[in-house]
């Protein structure tokens, strides 16, 4: 096993992930699924695993949509994909020969500067041929960061775009129910986008046919696994890789990206490592203003998909909070608000903390008859308290 921070992995080297899988594909035997989490925790590795290793009876296509803004953009990305896939299969040339031969602004007949007034019949038509051509088949698009490419298209096109396109996503996975699987994935929570749509106008509920479920992070075995494994590729391997594996494992909780990233580092001293090296190089990812670990974004989306008052009551709850040892109730927390904002609302406080737990900055849990509030991961609020307080 390499170590291997922020590259793609072998698919023999995403480990620890078969429980998950198994129960993904136990409900992509029934409908589509959003996987939801937050960056770096290997939801994008766990779909090429899957996609590599398919389960019977189903025919993949893998896309990466985080660079995707229009849907002029996702129609040529669809047609690529699956022309990639496909076009040396002798079963398959001839219907992608009538697709597309594809140029600047042309899909085959379809002129792609005119997308806007068309692009519902190429998706459908798409579609539709995609499940007659799969035999017995089922056809299971992977779209990894679906909800960014849903925002990128609303600022781009519109929030009408967005929502037409969701509509149009919905009534396929009904037309083609026993055939037609989507599986999409996201850091940023779809539940945000949906819900900034909603506000624009949508009424409807576009992905409540889906079961949307939350990645977990490796848990503390696996993440000792592959600590060891990796420390097993140092220059010297130390003697103690056990207890060091065991430190990792605690204080990374379970991001495969961190574990590669601190064993990187500890490589980089081209001597034997000790306990305290470890701790050390889980540190700098605290402190190293290089942010190798991207703790910013959790702060700088607070201001991209929240509203400006909901954004202001988000950074005080987590101010608050990270200054805390222990969990803190609501008004524990509004009290300690107040501080620096005298009239701070207690309801808007309750609203916005239910989108921060939705949003996998918080947990809840119950301690003495009430509610209370705590960073869902160590690394966060230590990096929280070091920036913010």
């Amino acid at each position: 096993m390499r170590i291997n921070p922020g590259g793609r992995l072998a698919i023999a080297d995403i480990v620890g992930r078969d429980d998950e899988i198994l129960r993904y594909w136990q409900i992509l035997r029934r409908q589509g699924l959003v996987l939801s989490a937050e960056r770096r925790i290997g939801k994008t590795h766990i779909t090429l695993k899957m996609c590599e290793e398919c389960l019977p009876g189903f025919l993949p296509f893998y896309q990466d949509l985080e660079g995707v803004h229009s849907i002029k953009e996702l129609l040529r990305s669809i047609y690529n994909t699956i022309d990639r896939s496909l076009s040396t299969s002798d079963r398959w040339k001839s219907r992608l020969a009538k697709w597309a031969t594809l140029a600047p602004d042309r899909i085959g007949n379809l002129d792609l500067k005119f997308v806007q007034d068309n692009w519902t019949s190429f998706l459908t038509t798409a579609f539709d041929d995609l499940v007659a051509m799969s035999g017995d088949q089922t056809i299971l698009m992977v779209w990894d960061e679906f909800p960014l490419m849903l925002y990128n298209i609303s600022e781009r096109e519109s929030e009408k775009a967005a929502i037409h396109l969701l509509d149009q996503l919905r009534a396929l996975r009904q037309k083609h129910a026993d055939k037609l699987r989507f599986l999409v994935t996201g850091s940023i929570g779809l539940h945000l986008v949906i819900r900034s749509l909603r506000q624009a106008g949508n009424a409807n509920d576009p992905v409540n046919d889906l079961y949307s479920t939350t990645v977990p992070p490796m848990t503390h075995r696996h993440a000792r696994d592959l600590a060891t494994e990796l420390l097993h590729e140092l220059d010297v391997v130390p003697s103690d890789r056990g207890r060091i594996a065991d430190l990792l494992a605690d204080q990374i909780e379970g991001f495969p990206y961190y574990i590669h990233h601190v064993v990187d580092q500890l490589q980089q001293l081209h001597r034997r490592v000790t306990e305290s090296d470890a701790a050390s190089a889980v540190e700098s990812l605290i402190y190293d203003p290089q942010d190798p670990a991207h703790f910013g974004y959790y702060l700088s989306r607070i201001d991209i998909y929240y509203d400006s008052s909901e954004a202001a009551l988000a950074r005080v709850i987590l101010d608050a909070i990270a200054t805390a040892d222990s969990p803190l109730a609501v008004e524990r927390i509004v009290n300690l608000g107040r501080h620096k904002i005298q009239d701070l609302p207690e309801e808007g406080i309750r609203a916005v903390l239910a989108l921060l737990v939705e949003d996998h900055y918080l947990v809840k849990s119950r301690t003495d008859q009430h509610m209370a509030y705590e960073f869902r991961w160590k690394l966060v609020k230590r990096w929280w308290r070091e920036t913010r307080t």
